[in-house]
């Protein structure tokens, strides 16, 4: 029993010195860091915090030789802490070894300082973060390194045809997404980071519509229609693909909202192509290059493979010969005597000289409209008809009365330069249903094609004289006739009037026995109204 006191009461006292040593452990590393506290391997305990900071900074790494490889696709590098100021925070560092075993309650900071001293703490230095402008200003520098710029949408048109290029896209650095994945992968201490980037996309990315629109151009060649109808004169002139390229290019138009592949046309090449052309038409024609551009041009832009050349006729010279009067000469030439007159302002048309050069104008005086493709009206004097035709075929066929002897109907090409359903002669009070002008017998007045007049009275002239010259100059045609005429040929149809009437035979149209007072309202032949006229009406 004593023994077993004795052991007792020695536990007991060893306890009480033990407890006594515990509890006076703290107090004799104040000021220090307790044994078994380390920084990573650096070992701390019993260093004071100004020698912990000096034996970190000693043996801690030099920011300059920390290093983050950057990455972005294909391309990498390096930096070091320095260059974005991260470094150790070597005081922090201290102070944080300094308060191992030194928070809590008595007994928790007793268990502290005695855990650290059988097992070790090991501490994780403090770092003082990378200042996100630095890193923003290394990212700004490094992304002309690493941007790609898209690759706009190209097209091609040469001799090897249309070759097309789709736009491909571009890269770019995120700079704050790569910032903030830098920064992260500082603070966690990483050796290696995937940069942000994103793709930039081309503004053009396909190369339309001009792509399609040069294909479609280039299926087939390109026709220019030369038909020249007052001289029968008809020829196709194409350019091929090997021609056609050359006039066609493809330019980007980019705006702020859009952008698109546009097809221009070389002007320039268009009317070097015609211009190869207009010999082929020979001297009495001329290829009117700067009236046949636009219209070569507005077909192209339609996507169409055709158009028709404007054509111009040159002037003509005529030496005056003996028993020339400028009538005669201008009736030969089938123009009105007043338009000789007006190309020849210097000659005295009555004191015309044997061996004087004259200037015959050009039949475009007679033709100052567009000639209506495909259609044409025919008088045969000599016939007394008048025949319309469309594409060549017959239309119509009517028997009409031209001009009499003394005032003929002038033989030669002219077109429809005006119409009007009813026009009226105020000076002879004489109405001309369905009258179409086609060509001026004065400066002030057309002679044309009408359907038979109508006096004030009501009666209608020459109605059974038609077949025969009787008009002052116009073609004069039966009711109906000159109605569906009037409604088939517009404006610019060619009118061709050829051969020389028979002679007017003098006569007085015949009335009913039952209306004696018609035959003093019908004039005869010889004391008709003066000249058609459709002036001021």
């Amino acid at each position: 029993m004593r023994t077993l006191r004795a052991i007792a009461a020695g536990v007991l006292a060893l306890g009480a010195l033990l407890g006594t040593g515990l509890a006076l452990y703290p107090l004799a590393y104040h000021g220090r860091v307790v044994p078994g506290v380390a920084v990573r391997d650096i070992d701390l305990g019993g260093l004071t915090a100004e020698q912990a900071v000096l034996v970190l900074r000693e043996r801690l790494p030099n920011p300059s030789g920390q290093h983050l490889v950057l990455r972005a696709g294909e391309h990498a590098w390096s930096i070091s802490w320095a260059d974005v100021g991260q470094q150790y925070d070597h005081n922090g560092t201290a102070q944080a070894a300094m308060q191992v075993s030194r928070q809590g309650s008595w007994w928790a900071r007793l268990q502290a300082a005695w855990h650290s001293r059988l097992d070790g703490v090991s501490l994780e230095p403090l770092v003082t973060p990378a200042d996100p402008a630095q890193v923003a200003s290394i990212l700004a520098r490094a992304a002309p390194l690493i941007a790609r710029p898209a690759t706009e949408a190209n097209l091609v048109i040469g001799p090897a045809g249309v070759v097309a290029t789709d736009g491909k896209p571009g890269i770019a650095l995120d700079i704050e997404a790569s910032t903030a994945r830098l920064l992260a992968a500082l603070a966690e201490g990483a050796t290696e980071v995937e940069l942000a980037t994103q793709p930039v996309l081309p503004r053009l990315a396909q190369p339309q519509p001009a792509r399609d629109q040069a294909e479609a151009l280039l299926a087939q060649p390109f026709v220019l229609i030369a038909d020249d109808m007052p001289t029968d004169t008809y020829a196709e002139f194409a350019a091929d693909r090997e021609r056609m390229v050359t006039w066609l290019r493809a330019v980007p138009e980019v705006s702020d909202e859009t952008a698109r592949m546009v097809l221009e046309i070389d002007e320039t090449a268009v009317a070097g192509w015609l211009a190869d052309i207009a010999p082929s038409l020979g001297p009495e024609r001329v290829l009117s290059i700067t009236e046949t551009l636009p219209l070569v041009l507005d077909a192209l832009a339609a996507g169409e493979h055709q158009a028709r050349a404007r054509i111009h006729h040159p002037a003509q010279r005529y030496v005056v010969q003996p028993g020339d009067n400028l009538f005669d000469i201008a009736y030969r030439f089938g123009f009105p005597r007043w338009r000789l007159e007006e190309a020849n302002p210097a000659i005295d048309p009555d004191a015309l000289e044997i061996g004087m050069e004259l200037v015959i104008p050009s039949m475009d005086v007679l033709l100052p409209h567009p000639v209506v493709p495909g259609k044409l009206i025919e008088i045969n004097l000599p016939e007394q008809k008048l025949r319309a035709y469309e594409h060549g075929q017959l239309m119509y066929e009517f028997t009409c009365s031209s001009g009499m002897s003394s005032t003929p109907t002038i033989a030669g090409q002219f077109q429809v330069l005006m119409k009007e359903e009813m026009a009226y002669a105020q000076r002879w009070d004489l109405q001309m249903p369905y009258f179409m002008g086609i060509y001026q017998e004065g400066p002030d007045f057309y002679n044309g094609i009408h359907e038979l007049p109508i006096l004030s009275s009501g009666r209608r002239l020459w109605a059974n004289v038609l077949g025969w010259p009787a008009s002052y100059g116009c073609i004069i045609l039966n009711i109906g006739d000159a109605e569906t005429l009037y409604h088939w040929a517009p404006i610019g149809t060619l009118v061709r009037i050829y051969g020389v009437a028979p002679g007017t035979p003098v006569y007085r149209e015949a009335e009913p026995a039952s209306e004696p007072e018609a035959e003093a309202e019908a004039p005869a032949l010889d004391e008709a109204p003066p000249p058609d006229e459709a002036a001021a009406h």
